[in-house]
């Protein structure tokens, strides 16, 4: 709980006043809790949004699109990449036995594999299910490794996908809490 409080507080400095060291922090924040899914570091970054005071504008949309998304986009991205190269190369068995330890089963590999239908519009999907809040993010890495999506595609819809799902959960933030002030 008190690492928890932590994140909450130095998320606070990192949203509402960023610099070259926030930009760094969220980016190896997001790239471990890609690999490690410790917090739910999207909602509570989004949720520091509440605090910003100010109507949005093309200027805050871009310092969130420089300071939060695109750093948590790649940290995601690149984090990710292991889980999908050992689902690529290893497929089930090795899911299976790494899965306990990051938290990984095979039914939710399967549960997120039973979006794709093997046409041109995988890739739809996958960034669609990349910008789905709660949507825990190893399995869909999973069942894109174990589906063979090529690498490049599948960084730059990871990173896509993050990006989107942070200013969308930003701007949904600032929108109500502009509603109940």
């Amino acid at each position: 709980m008190e690492l928890l409080n932590n994140f909450i507080e130095i998320s606070r400095g990192l949203v509402l006043a960023p610099s070259i060291e926030s930009v760094l922090a969220l980016f190896a924040t997001s790239l471990l809790n890609e690999l490690f899914g410790i917090i739910p570091y999207t909602i509570i970054l989004s949720g520091q949004m509440v605090f910003v005071g100010a109507p949005i504008s093309l200027t805050l949309l871009a310092k969130l699109f420089i300071f939060v998304a695109l750093p948590v986009s790649v940290g995601t991205a690149l984090g990710s990449l292991l889980i999908y190269s050992i689902a690529y190369w290893g497929g089930k068995p090795a899911i299976e036995k790494f899965g306990r330890r990051i938290r990984l089963s095979w039914e939710s590999v399967e549960k997120a594999q039973s979006y794709f239908r093997g046409s041109w519009y995988d890739e739809i999907i996958f960034l669609g299910l990349r910008t789905v809040p709660f949507m825990p993010g190893l399995p869909v890495a999973a069942a894109a490794g174990i589906l063979r999506m090529r690498v490049s595609i599948y960084l730059l819809l990871t990173a896509l996908g993050s990006m989107i799902k942070v200013m969308i959960m930003c701007i949904l933030v600032v929108l109500g809490a502009q509603v109940v002030v």
